[in-house]
Order: structure tokens, then C-alpha cells, then sequence
């Protein structure tokens, strides 16, 4: 699991195997509009996982911050791909059967969004109710993978095959922070259950995320066109990338504490930093595919 380092890297050589006529036409509005579709299928698993730690008391303040951006970040995204950003060059999208699995998903956004106003009002919520949300939670995610896949269909006939590998690119390292999220929730939901002994469900799905982050890696690092020698990274890029590999393994030790915990280790003991970890590693998720879309 040690491997967010070949993911950091293989994510940016992959990009130099592409044809200088597709480095060209970086951060596009299609680019844009997969990468915030790819957001937000991590952003509804970012509000119930922090919902989640602040139920439990976990790193409160920080989690309630963290459930209000992704409530921004998702009403932002919602707007820019319903009425587009010119500012930024992005398009609305126009496709009526696009915007119809949008605004089903935005039905259960409501649904999930009414909840945490509640929570944030005050309203005491069950631990079950937390874990409810999680199936909300789930469901956004399934509906926005719809959309992915349905804009992928529409604009590959017009696509470069340059152009849809970079589109793939995006689409598995976004993947990466939905999976990160997922990871987290489910340590916190393990710690609701009362332990790994007790939350063989969320154990599993914790397993899965792990494994799928693996696979993930293994397709950024090998699924590329091999015509073209890569340069040398840049040392700073090498530097960071190494960085945040430091910080994955940190966190990977802490999900083992979770999912195999020792006779003397506490879950409520690890969940602060995981909680804290999460968001860093999120965020140095979201530079690094920046670093991408820039070159």
C-alpha cells in the first residue's frame, strides 16, 4: 500500500507520454467539467465522513468547517456545470439527458443537505441516522459517475485519442480523493460500530476502498501510451511528490490501526489524526492534478 509516491509521479509522466498537439490544449473546459464531476463524487462521502467525527466528537471544529466548504463546494459546481463559468472558459452543459441525471442527483443533494442543515442547527442525531446518510452519500456518488460516463459517450466521437487518455487521466486521479473520503468515513463509522469486531460491513468497504486506490495506481502507471520517453521530473516535483508519499504512509499505518488494532490501540486516539490527514492528503490530491491540468 506504500504507493501514493509511483501514483504522484506516474500521474505526471503520464501526461508528458501524450503528443505535443494534446499538451497544447491543457485545462480545457471539458477538462474542467470531468474534473468537477469527478469532485463531486468525493464531495458527498467528505460531508458525511465529517459529519461523522463530529457526531463522535472527533476534531469537532475542523470537521464542522469541513462539512460547510463541501456544502459550498458542492452548490459551486452545481452552478458552473448547469450555467457554465465564462470567466474560466467553461461551458454549460447542454445535453438534456446530462442535465436531467443532474437534476435527479440534486434531488438527493437535497435530500441529504436538509439533513446536515438540521445537524448543524443543532438537531441531535442518532448514530444511525449518520449512518442513513451514508447511503445518500453513496447513491450521489453512483448518480455522478452516471453524468461522467454519459459526457465521456457524448464527447469521445469528437475527441483525439490523446484527448481521451488525458480525460482518463483525470477521471482515475480524481478517483483517488472519492476513495480517500470513503476510507475515512469508514474508519469513523468502524469507530460508531464500536470497533473492526463489530463493523465487518464497513471493514470490507474500507478494504475495497484501499484496494481500489491500488488498482487506480496500477492504471496511472502502466495504462499509457509507451511510444514516447518521458523527460526527467523536475526536482521540485519529485520533491513534492515524495512529501505527500510520506504523508499516505503515515496514513495508511492509521487505517491498519483501525481495520487490525492493537491490544494497547484506541480508535478514538487515531481518529484525530486521520481526520486531520484526510483533508491534508485531500488537498495535496487536488494540487497535484492542478500541477496536470497547468502543463
Amino acid at each position: 500500500m506504500r504507493v501514493l509516491f509511483p501514483f504522484l509521479l506516474s500521474l505526471l509522466l503520464s501526461l508528458a507520454f501524450l503528443p505535443d498537439t494534446a499538451l497544447a490544449d491543457t485545462a480545457t473546459g471539458y477538462d474542467r467539467q470531468i474534473q468537477m464531476i469527478g469532485r463531486q463524487s468525493s464531495l458527498g462521502h467528505r460531508l458525511v465522513r465529517s459529519l461523522c467525527f463530529a457526531q463522535a466528537g472527533i476534531d469537532t471544529a475542523r470537521n464542522l468547517r469541513v462539512i460547510e466548504d463541501s456544502r459550498t463546494e458542492v452548490r459551486n459546481i452545481l452552478r458552473i456545470l448547469l450555467e457554465g463559468d465564462p470567466v474560466h472558459g467553461i461551458a454549460a452543459i447542454d445535453n438534456s439527458n446530462i442535465r436531467t441525471l443532474i437534476g435527479s442527483l440534486e434531488r438527493v443533494w437535497n435530500a441529504l443537505d436538509k439533513k446536515t442543515t438540521a445537524f448543524l442547527d443543532g438537531t441531535a442525531m442518532s448514530d444511525e441516522e449518520v449512518i442513513k446518510m451514508t447511503f445518500k452519500a453513496d447513491s450521489l456518488e453512483k448518480l455522478w459517475r452516471n453524468v461522467s460516463q454519459s459526457l465521456e459517450t457524448m464527447t469521445s466521437v469528437d475527441s483525439t485519442p490523446e484527448n481521451l487518455a488525458r480525460a482518463r487521466i483525470i477521471v482515475t486521479a480524481t478517483d483517488q480523493n472519492r476513495l480517500l473520503q470513503q476510507a475515512g468515513k469508514d474508519a469513523c463509522l468502524i469507530h460508531l460500530a464500536g470497533g473492526a469486531a463489530e463493523a465487518g460491513h464497513q471493514v470490507e468497504e474500507l478494504n475495497a476502498a484501499l484496494a481500489t486506490f491500488d488498482r487506480n495506481i496500477f492504471d496511472l502507471t502502466f495504462v499509457r501510451p509507451a511510444a514516447i520517453n518521458a523527460p526527467p521530473q523536475p526536482e521540485a516535483m519529485e520533491q513534492a511528490a515524495f512529501d505527500t508519499w510520506q504523508t499516505w504512509v503515515g496514513l495508511e499505518s492509521l487505517f491498519q490501526g483501525v481495520t487490525h488494532p492493537g491490544k494497547d490501540e484506541r480508535l478514538d486516539m487515531l481518529l484525530p489524526e486521520i481526520s486531520f490527514t484526510v483533508e491534508y492528503l485531500d488537498q495535496a490530491l487536488q494540487d497535484t492534478l492542478e500541477v496536470f491540468l497547468s502543463l
